[in-house]
Parts: C-alpha cells; sequence; structure tokens
C-alpha cells in the first residue's frame, strides 16, 4: 500500500474514533443534564419538606404551648392573654380581644402590638358588632372568616388596611360575646393547615376558660354556702343561747327564792351579832373598872362561843349563794370555749344546784347513781348542763304532782353513759318520733319554746355522742346520753391516721 493511501485510511480510522468520542460526550452530557435536574427536583422536594416540618413543629408548638400555659393560669384574662399573644406570633399579624352585647358598644381591653397595631387600637371600635354576632350565631358559634368590608364599618379606613379578619367566638354570656379578632392584609398567611390548628387551639382555650368559669361560680357558690353557713351558725347559737335565758326565766322565781333564804338569816345573824357586840362592849367597860360578876363572866363566854357559830352559819349561807351564782354563770355563758375534759358527776351536780328550789319545797325525790370509777367526758361543761337541766325541768312538769326522778352515771365499754328516768306521764310512740324536732312540744301555749330537746340533740351530736328516749304511757320516760370517752377519741383519731 502507498504512503498516500495509508495516510488516508489513519485519517478515516481518527475520524471514526472521533465520531465515538463525539457521540459518547453528548450521551454523557444528557446523563448530566437528567441528573442535575433530578437534583434539582430532590433539592425542591427536601426544601418543601423542611418547609412543611417547620411549619407542623410551629403548630406543635403553638398547641403544646396552649395546652400547657392557659391551663396553668390562675385568672379567665390570663387564659385570654396568652392565647392572644399566641395568635398574633403564629400568624405573624395583628389580634384583638373584643367583648361586647348586641345592643353595646364594644370593648377592646387587650390588643397584640404588630405592624400598624396602634392605628388600629385607636380605631377598632368602629366595627360592625351586630354584623359579627350575626355572622358567628349563624356559623353555630364556629370560627368564621369575615372580609374587612363585613367587619368595619364601610367607610371606616381599615377597610382597605385589612382584607380578611378571623373571628374565634371564646363564650357568651347573658348576651354578651367574647370574641378574639386576628387581621390579615392579604390572603398569604391565610393557610388551611394553620387555620386548623387555629381551630383546635380555639377547642383547647375554650375547654381552659370552661373550666375557669366553673371556677368562679363553684368558688362564688362556695362563698355563698360559707355566709350562710356562718349566719346559720351564729342563728343556732343566739338560738341557744336564747333557750338558756328562756330556762333561766322559767328558774327566776324559784332561784331568787333559794338565794333569798340564806342571804335572809345572814341578815339575822348579822343583826344577832350586833346586839352580841353592843353587849361585849358593855362587859369589857365593866371588866375594865373592876365590876365584872361571875355570872356576866358566863354571859361573855356564850356570846362569844354563839357568835363563832353565828359566822360559821353566815360563812355557810352565803357559800350556797356563791354556788347557785357560779353554777348560774357558768350555764348562761355563751362564749365559744374550747373542749375541755371535765366530770359528768359534777356537772350533772352543778344542774342540781341550779333546780334546787324546783325540787326542794315540793314532793319530789333525786335518786342519784354516780359511778366512781366513770371517765371524765371531753366537751363543753355549760353545753352538758343545758341538756340536763332541759331534760330535768322535762321530768318535772312531767310530774305536776311530785314523784321520783333517778340519776345514773356509768360506763358502757368506751362511751359515758348518762341515765335520766322520770316516772311520770311517759310519751306514746307518735310523740317519740317528733320529740327532737324543733318548735314541738306537748306542753300549752306560752309555756316552752319547743326548742330545749332540739337544741340538747344538736349538742350531744357536736360531742360526737348520742342521746336516745324510751318511754311508755302512764310509766315514765327515760333518756339516755352516750358520750365517747376521750380514750376512745384518741383510738379512732389513731385509726383515722393510719
Amino acid at each position: 500500500m502507498s504512503q498516500t493511501e495509508q495516510q488516508d485510511s489513519a485519517l478515516l480510522a481518527l475520524k471514526a474514533e472521533l465520531e465515538t468520542e463525539k457521540s459518547e460526550r453528548e450521551h454523557c452530557e444528557a446523563q448530566l443534564k437528567a441528573t442535575k435536574q433530578a437534583l434539582i427536583e430532590t433539592q425542591s422536594e427536601l426544601e418543601f419538606a423542611g418547609s412543611s416540618t417547620e411549619s407542623r413543629q410551629n403548630q406543635l408548638e403553638f398547641l403544646t404551648y396552649l395546652a400547657t400555659v392557659t391551663f396553668s393560669q390562675e385568672k379567665l384574662e390570663g387564659i385570654i392573654q396568652s392565647f392572644l399573644l399566641r395568635c398574633a406570633n403564629f400568624f405573624m399579624s395583628t389580634s384583638a380581644y373584643i367583648h361586647g352585647g348586641e345592643a353595646k358598644s364594644t370593648k377592646v381591653p387587650l390588643l397584640s402590638d404588630k405592624a400598624s397595631a396602634g392605628s388600629l387600637a385607636e380605631n377598632l371600635s368602629d366595627i360592625d358588632l351586630t354584623q359579627v354576632i350575626a355572622s358567628i350565631q349563624e356559623a353555630e358559634n364556629e370560627t368564621v372568616l369575615m372580609s374587612g368590608e363585613q367587619f368595619f364599618l364601610k367607610s371606616h379606613p381599615l377597610v382597605k388596611t385589612y382584607q380578611y379578619v378571623v373571628v374565634l367566638p371564646l363564650f357568651s354570656i347573658k348576651s354578651h360575646y367574647h370574641l378574639l379578632a386576628i387581621f390579615f392584609k392579604d390572603d398569604h398567611m391565610l393557610d388551611s393547615s394553620k387555620l386548623q390548628t387555629l381551630e383546635s387551639g380555639r377547642n383547647l382555650v375554650k375547654i381552659a376558660i370552661a373550666r375557669k368559669l366553673a371556677q368562679i361560680k363553684l368558688d362564688k357558690k362556695y362563698n355563698e354556702l360559707n355566709v350562710a353557713y356562718h349566719s346559720l351558725e351564729q342563728a343556732q347559737r343566739q338560738l341557744t343561747q336564747a333557750e338558756k335565758m328562756a330556762s333561766i326565766g322559767q328558774l327566776a322565781a324559784g332561784v331568787a327564792h333559794e338565794i333569798n333564804n340564806p342571804i335572809g338569816f345572814v341578815m339575822s345573824n348579822i343583826n344577832s351579832l350586833q346586839e352580841y357586840v353592843s353587849d361585849l362592849k358593855e362587859y369589857f367597860q365593866q371588866s375594865n373598872e373592876g365590876k365584872l360578876e361571875e355570872e356576866d363572866k358566863t354571859e361573855v363566854a356564850f356570846l362569844l362561843n354563839d357568835s363563832g357559830e353565828i359566822i360559821d352559819s353566815c360563812k355557810s349561807g352565803l357559800t350556797r349563794v356563791c354556788t347557785i351564782v357560779k353554777d348560774l354563770k357558768t350555764f348562761s355563758h355563751s362564749g365559744q370555749e374550747q373542749f375541755i375534759e371535765f366530770s359528768v358527776n359534777e356537772c350533772i351536780e352543778s344542774a342540781l344546784n341550779i333546780l334546787a328550789s324546783e325540787f326542794k319545797y315540793e314532793a319530789y325525790e333525786i335518786k342519784k347513781q354516780f359511778s366512781d370509777v366513770i371517765d371524765e367526758v371531753t366537751g363543753t361543761k355549760n353545753q352538758l348542763e343545758q341538756v340536763i337541766l332541759n331534760i330535768l325541768v322535762n321530768a318535772k312538769q312531767a310530774m305536776p304532782d311530785g314523784g321520783e326522778i333517778s340519776i345514773s352515771t356509768y360506763m358502757d365499754d368506751d362511751f359515758i353513759c348518762i341515765s335520766i328516768q322520770d316516772f311520770g306521764c311517759g310519751m306514746d310512740e307518735a310523740t317519740q318520733q317528733k320529740l327532737f324536732d324543733p318548735f314541738f312540744t306537748t306542753k300549752p301555749v306560752g309555756i316552752g319554746t319547743g326548742l330545749g330537746l332540739s337544741i340538747s340533740f344538736g349538742i350531744i351530736e357536736a360531742h360526737h355522742g348520742t342521746i336516745e328516749v324510751s318511754s311508755k304511757v302512764g310509766e315514765g320516760s327515760c333518756f339516755t346520753i352516750k358520750l365517747p370517752s376521750p380514750s376512745k377519741q384518741k383510738k379512732s383519731n389513731t385509726e383515722s391516721v393510719a
């Protein structure tokens, strides 16, 4: 082959190789272009996914904030304020809390400041509240989207500033609506997923508000009940004291007589002492003059001896008066004493001292059988005296012609018992059923208030005890009071703590 032919053959081979390389290069470029496009699409998808994730994160933070912060607020205003501010941040817009009635002007006490919020705060009172409330009622108190023209009065300059307003009804009381409004200049932030999140947040806030309103009502009702309870407690104390005074009033004549007797003989004794002193002065004068005879000395000894007896008698009488006055003072005392431990037997004796004149001069016999090994009771002494006195007075009135009244004390397990038995007219079953009812009485009009046994029942109940009656017509009645001993009360407290 000639040299020329060899060169042509080499050129053809080179040309073919170049064509092959060109084809391969074009194929690689097409692949690179396709890969680049795929990378661009992947980046776009990643950016969208990142944006969606961020949006979901913001929505989650929005709901989490409402779920934690709103329920932790102590006041209703705090719940609304936190929701208001969070909505403004969530939509990067302006929000306002509005409340008013259909026929009343609108008030905007709270406002989250964003761009142009100043002008909004100055002009928000000029809204078409009637139209806003009508839209909410039509939507059955659900969130509504209104145009600026619907929300504001048509002549209002903010109609051109805010194109949309989202209105969220929170609650209403007697046609007075409480709303949250979020203002949008355009539809850029009106994202459907955000609006759905907003509705979920509104439901959370509504639950928090409903809970707070219920708590406010409950607190109000509790305060009313507390006032009523204290008023009732005060009335009960006054009623108890009035019944006490009524009992003392019924016994006043007898008590006066019981006091007057010792005072009478004390006065008589003092007159005798006055005469004795005069005689003794005369004898002492005679003695100084040396004129005192043996017979006079015997008289002086008698006067001195009898004076001592008179003084002892006076002391006894005055002691009796002091005892009666002390028992009356203790019984009539209206103070709220703390519970103390005291002897039931001594309490009964004090009541009998007050009633002594009622039984002393008439045909009544008091038989006492007091246990020496009885525990002391924990309570208020003058209140228990009132109970015993009421029962004793009733026992006397059940036996107008006199008779026997038996009083005994004893222990029954962990209970201190007082039994008061009379043998009077007795009561039928119907009377016994109503015996402790307020104002129930079998006595004639003008005698008794019908409160004595009712108050007695309340006193024993306040001492964690019981009072029972057994009676038969014509045979008499027996009242049994059971009070827990201090040891039983301590045991009960220990068991309750355990």
